[in-house]
């Protein structure tokens, strides 16, 4: 079993927590410690992947007005309002730390196992036959057309094979990914985090979440609850529930001020 701390924070400002994932991971690749953590966010947040153009934010109009961060993991814009996200940052030693699709799936199949309480039937994106796999929004139809985007801008109009879909709801709505996560490596370490739609955002109404699907409203301190002890398990993981110690605050505020709190980090594709 590995030792984890296991943070679970208040909804925070988008910079700060990205700030807070890197701090997680370089604790990971220096000092060897792993770390689970869940937090939500202050504000409708759209974070950018790593590589996206800073520019291509402007071919979403619903999330023109909210806030924006840039991720140190790539993929595609993650609107951060109605959900639970959570990261894992795991050391070199770990036995799942070198192998990135056995990662996905291994965090992914607890989810679906923790949803089941609710009855909502989920699935990874490559598990599910084409029949049941919902029709792509508009913006997943036109993102391939937008300058300089060869896919869509929003990550839940993306699919991956790991990627977590509905695939039966109490409202029969047709299948919608509901979780899709992204990765960060340093020096063996890896820092992998994600987000569960809970429900729709006024800042990305083409997205339906858990609510949509016919759950009844999933409060994010349950679903931390249901879905924690499964993650331990599949990942051999000791739970030590703790707040982020002052070393890592410190380490957290000078990435905040240098890196995800600039404009030169954001803008800079």
């Amino acid at each position: 079993m590995t030792p984890c701390r296991l943070i679970v924070d208040p909804p925070l400002e988008g910079a700060w927590n990205m700030a807070v994932d890197e701090a997680l991971l370089e604790d990971a690749a220096e000092r060897g410690t792993a770390t689970l953590r869940f937090y939500q966010w202050a504000e409708p947040t759209l974070s950018l992947g790593y590589f996206q153009s800073y520019d291509e934010r402007r071919t979403h109009a619903a999330s023109r007005a909210a806030a924006v961060v840039r991720r140190s993991s790539g993929g595609g814009a993650l609107m951060h309002d109605r959900e639970l996200t959570y990261s894992l940052s795991v050391p070199a030693p770990h036995p799942l730390a070198r192998q990135s699709a056995q990662l996905y799936r291994v965090v992914h199949k607890t989810l679906i196992a923790a949803l089941a309480q609710w009855r909502l039937a989920a699935a990874m994106y490559g598990d599910v036959p084409p029949a049941c796999l919902a029709p792509p929004s508009d913006e997943a139809r036109t993102g391939a057309n937008q300058p300089g985007a060869a896919e869509p801008f929003l990550c839940f109009d993306r699919r991956a094979e790991a990627d977590v879909i509905l695939t039966k709801s109490q409202s029969s709505s047709p299948a919608a990914k509901i979780c899709g996560s992204a990765q960060r490596r340093r020096r063996g370490a890896v820092l992998q985090h994600g987000g569960v739609l809970l429900g729709r955002s006024a800042a990305a109404p083409e997205l339906p979440g858990l609510e949509e699907a016919g759950a009844a409203r999933i409060e994010p301190a349950e679903l931390v609850r249901r879905w924690t002890p499964k993650l331990a398990g599949a990942l051999q993981l000791t739970l030590l529930p703790q707040a982020l110690p002052a070393e890592l605050m410190e380490s957290a505020q000078q990435l905040h001020r240098i890196k995800y709190g600039a404009q030169s980090w954001t803008l800079r594709r």
